[in-house]
């Protein structure tokens, strides 16, 4: 679908830390300990399905990671009112949470 106005995604990344436990020490219980060994990146699942959702209906849309941008872009974001992830912001429009977005996009293609 191509909308005529400009349409925007703001949404948030999550590192999720993979964690693994190293055996402790012969005779030394206390040395076994879990550590982080890697991190992956995702997205909450809410942010996730809205991608998913976008991409799956066509349509065009620029893409903000509120965590993965500077600071005076979050702040920028922040300041106009984007509080909450997932956002659409459409022709002018900010519309908040998963539910919300379906139903706007869903009114625009009947």
């Amino acid at each position: 679908m191509k909308l005529k106005n400009k349409v925007i995604l703001y949404v948030k990344s999550e590192k999720i830390p993979v964690i693994q436990y190293s055996e402790s020490v012969s005779g030394h219980p206390c040395t076994g300990a879990y550590q982080a060994t890697d991190t992956i990146s995702g997205y909450k699942p809410e942010d996730q399905e809205i991608i998913e959702f976008l991409e799956k209906a066509g349509i065009t849309y620029e893409f903000v990671d509120l965590s993965n941008c500077p600071l005076t872009a979050q702040l920028k974001a922040k300041i106009a009112g984007i509080n909450e992830t997932p956002t659409l912001v459409l022709n002018g429009a900010k519309i908040k949470g998963l539910e919300d977005i379906r139903q706007a996009l869903q009114r625009i293609e009947a």
